[in-house]
């Protein structure tokens, strides 16, 4: 049996960097054509996995 596990965290990033990043992935996904709605996250959620991650 499996559980989840779910938290919540702070970034100590600013929101203009997550809107940055968000809108790199966005354009990455228009560059690669990636049709709406195929992915999970949108870019903003996207955005802050990923610096979550490096941070």
């Amino acid at each position: 049996m499996s559980a989840s596990v779910t938290y919540r965290a702070i970034l100590t990033i600013d929101r203009e960097t997550v809107w940055y990043v968000s809108r790199l992935l966005a354009a990455d996904r228009r560059h690669r054509r990636t049709r709406r709605a195929t992915r999970l996250l949108t870019p903003f959620r996207q955005a802050v996995m990923v610096l979550r991650w490096f941070v």
